[in-house]
């Protein structure tokens, strides 16, 4: 319904179901307007793990520059440890965008572990309402070559 409006502003409005038809072309503009701020954004293709779902908050983590990832064993996320980095993040970045894209085939086949990914977020969001710093994971349901191609995009492109 509203895409990816707001991702740059501290808002309670901090989980995003995005479906492509509602990713706009001023989305680029967006994109460098956050990366200039120095928000760090985490781009995750979920259709490149769904055999290795418990690696998404470890490939999270690496792209936020989280303090203690790995966040998987072999059979189980640890969960506690990447909420309690990702929140801790609140008191030392201008801000995080986590797009986890394609996330429609995560929600079939991995159901439990996404609920389970959106509860860490949530549990741990309290930390940047306070603040008064954005903080939103974005859930592309269905792909998007253009919100692949801005988010994915290096910072240092």
């Amino acid at each position: 319904m509203r895409g990816y409006w707001g991702i740059d502003r501290s808002t309670s409005h901090c989980v995003a179901f995005v479906d492509a038809d509602e990713v706009e072309s001023e989305l680029a503009e967006l994109v460098q307007q956050i990366r200039q701020r120095g928000l760090r954004i985490a781009y995750v293709d979920c259709a490149s793990y769904l055999d290795r779902p418990l690696e998404i908050l470890s490939a999270i983590g690496f792209a936020l520059g989280t303090s203690h990832p790995p966040y998987h064993s072999r059979n189980e996320p640890n969960f506690v440890r990447w909420l309690d980095d990702v929140g801790g993040l609140a008191f030392s970045t201008s801000g995080v965008v986590i797009v986890l894209d394609n996330a429609y085939l995560l929600m079939e086949r991995h159901r439990k572990f996404l609920t389970d990914l959106i509860e860490a977020f949530l549990i741990q969001f309290h930390h940047w309402l306070e603040r008064k710093v954005p903080c939103h994971l974005c859930l592309q349901m269905s792909a998007c070559p253009l919100g692949a191609s801005l988010f994915a995009a290096s910072d240092e492109a």
